[in-house]
C-alpha cells in the first residue's frame, strides 16, 4: 500500500506543479479557507470599555512526539497528509485538493504539531504546521510565496485513516504497475518447445516439426534430428532459436559441413558447449522465464490481460540500449540477441520485441514480431504482433520503455502504427525476411476496439470487473479523475 500511496502522491504532485507553472492564479478550492486578521479601527465604545480578561494558554516547551503523528490522514475533499518513519527519520507528504503537492523537504517536531518545510521546483518556499484540532487534524500555512495558498491558510477536517481512500475502489480490485512485480502470483511452467501460429503460417509445418525435433535432440544430448531437407534446415536454424528458444544460439551451431547438413532426412549440428552443460543452461534459462512470468502474470489472466501486464512490466523494468544503437552507425554489431536482453535488461528494438513476443508465447498467447520502414528517414524498426480473439494487433514494447505506461503503442491497428512514427503498412513483414518471398496469409490489423486507450497512460486494471483505469485530467487547473475502459470479452 505504501507504494500505492506514493504513486498517488507523485501523480497528483506532477499534475499540480504543471498547473502552478502555467502562470496565473489557479482557481482556489472551497475547502481551503484563509483566516483574516481583524483590521477595523476600534470604536469609541471599545476605547472606553475595559477588555474582558482572557485566559492565556501556554503551550508546553517541549516538542510533540513525531511517532504519535505518524500515519495517514485524509479529509472529505481528498486532501492527503502522510507522515512516515523511514530509517529513524520522518518524512511528510502533502497534497491539497488537487492544487498543490508538497513531496519532500524537512520535517521537525514543534510544540503543537509537525512542521514541514519544502521548496518547489521554481524555488518557492513553503512551511506548514500539521496539528491536532480537537478531534481532527488541520494544516496551517505558516510561510508561503504561493499567491493562492498564502500564510494563514487553513485546511481542516483531516482524520487518521488506515490507508488513503482508493479512487479505483468502485471498479473492483485493481492491479497496478507495482503489483506486477510482486512474486509469485502465477504457476506458469517453462515450455522448451513453443511455436506460434504465425511461425507455422509463415514458415510451414515442416519447418515447425524440424524445430521441435531439434529441441528434443538437444535436451536428449544428441546431435542429429529428423529434418525434411537442406532448405528447411537452413531457415529453421537461422530463425527459430531467436524467436522460440533464445538461449539455444549460445549452445549449438550449424553442422561442420554446412552445405550437406541434411542427408536422407537426418540433419546434424554441433555443440558450442558439452551436451550436459547445454541441457543445464536451458533448465536455468527456463527457471528465469518461469520466475518472470509468475511475477508479472496470474493464472486467470486472459490473453488481453497477459499482453497488458507484460507491456507495463517492460515499461517499468527494462531500458533501451542507446550505446549499442549509437555504435551501429559506425561499426557492425554482432552481439545483440533476445537472450542478451533477458540477461542484461537492456536492448534495442529487435531484442526487446523478440523477448516480449517470446514471453507471450510461453504464456499461451499467439505472438511474433513485425518489421517495417519509417517513411521520413527509411529507418527499420521491429515490434510485436499478437492475435487476440482471432484479430491481429501491433504492440511496440520498445516505444513504451520509460514512458510510465503510455498506451498509445498498445494493440494498434495498421493505421495507428503508421501514425506512431510513420511506419508504412506497405513495408510491413512478419517474423523475418522469409515472409517477403514466400506465400502466407495477409496480416491486417484493423480492429479499433482498443482505440480509446491510445489517448491515456496506464493506471491499473481489474480482472474481476474487466476494467482498465487511466488517469484523466479534467478542468483547467490540474484536477484529475479516471477514464474507465471496459474490456469484457477480452
Amino acid at each position: 500500500m505504501k507504494r500505492n500511496i506514493h504513486k498517488i502522491l507523485i501523480w497528483l504532485c506532477a499534475a499540480a506543479m504543471l498547473a502552478a507553472c502555467a502562470g496565473g492564479q489557479p482557481k482556489t478550492a472551497e475547502p481551503i479557507t484563509v483566516i483574516a486578521e481583524e483590521t477595523a479601527a476600534p470604536t469609541a465604545a471599545a476605547e472606553t470599555t475595559p477588555a474582558p480578561t482572557e485566559e492565556i494558554v501556554v503551550l508546553p516547551d517541549r516538542p510533540v512526539d513525531l511517532n504519535a503523528f505518524a500515519g495517514v490522514y485524509a479529509n472529505e475533499n481528498t486532501d492527503f497528509v502522510v507522515i512516515e518513519e523511514i530509517e529513524d527519520s520522518y518524512v511528510m507528504s502533502v497534497v491539497l485538493y488537487r492544487l498543490i503537492g508538497m513531496d519532500g523537504g524537512t520535517v521537525s517536531a514543534a510544540a503543537d504539531g509537525v512542521v514541514f518545510r519544502s521548496v518547489d521546483p521554481e524555488g518557492n518556499p513553503m512551511t506548514v504546521t500539521f496539528y491536532r484540532d480537537g478531534e481532527t487534524y488541520a494544516l496551517h500555512v505558516d510561510e508561503s510565496t504561493w499567491e493562492y495558498l498564502a500564510p494563514g491558510t487553513v485546511v481542516s477536517g483531516f482524520e487518521r485513516v488506515e490507508s488513503l481512500p482508493s479512487p479505483t475502489g468502485e471498479y473492483g480490485e485493481q492491479i497496478g504497475p507495482d503489483d506486477l512485480s510482486e512474486a509469485p502470483k502465477g504457476h506458469y511452467t517453462f515450455q522448451p518447445k513453443v511455436c506460434s501460429v504465425y511461425m507455422e503460417e509463415v514458415f510451414g509445418k515442416d519447418m515447425c516439426d524440424a524445430w521441435f525435433n531439434l529441441v528434443d535432440a538437444v535436451l536428449a544430448g544428441e546431435d542429429t534430428f529428423a529434418c525434411k531437407d537442406q532448405h528447411t534446415y537452413d531457415w529453421m536454424m537461422g530463425q527459430f532459436p531467436e524467436h522460440c528458444l533464445p538461449i539455444l544460439k549460445e549452445l549449438i551451431d550449424y553442422a561442420w559441413d554446412r552445405e550437406h547438413s541434411v542427408i536422407d532426412g537426418v540433419a546434424s549440428f554441433t555443440y558450442l558447449v558439452p551436451p550436459e552443460e547445454a541441457k543445464a543452461r536451458i533448465e536455468a534459462f527456463g527457471k528465469q522465464i518461469e520466475d518472470l512470468l509468475n511475477r508479472a502474470l496470474s493464472d486467470e489472466y486472459s490473453d488481453f490481460e497477459k499482453c497488458l501486464a507484460l507491456y507495463i512490466y517492460f515499461s517499468d523494468h527494462y531500458e533501451y540500449d542507446w550505446d549499442t544503437y549509437s555504435k551501429m552507425d559506425d561499426e557492425y554489431v554482432d552481439y545483440t540477441s533476445c537472450y542478451r536482453f533477458f540477461q542484461t535488461g537492456i536492448g534495442i528494438c529487435h531484442e526487446i520485441s523478440s523477448a516480449y513476443s517470446y514471453l507471450l508465447m510461453q504464456a499461451g498467447v499467439q505472438a511474433t514480431t513485425m518489421s517495417g520502414t519509417r517513411a521520413y528517414d527509411l529507418a527499420g524498426h521491429q515490434w510485436s504482433y499478437v492475435r487476440i480473439n482471432g484479430r491481429d494487433y501491433h504492440i511496440d514494447p520498445t516505444y513504451v520503455l520509460g514512458t510510465g505506461g503510455a498506451l498509445r503503442y498498445f494493440l494498434m491497428t495498421d493505421e495507428k502504427r503508421e501514425e506512431e512514427d510513420s511506419y508504412d503498412p506497405a513495408t510491413f513483414y512478419a517474423v523475418s525476411h522469409y515472409s517477403q518471398d514466400h506465400p502466407h496469409p495477409d496480416y491486417i490489423a484493423d480492429d479499433e476496439t482498443f482505440a480509446p486507450l491510445w489517448a491515456y497512460d496506464f493506471e491499473s486494471f481489474s480482472h474481476d470487473t474487466h476494467t482498465v483505469l487511466c488517469p484523466m485530467e479534467v478542468g483547467d487547473y490540474g484536477e484529475w479523475s479516471y477514464y474507465r475502459f471496459d474490456y469484457t470479452g477480452y
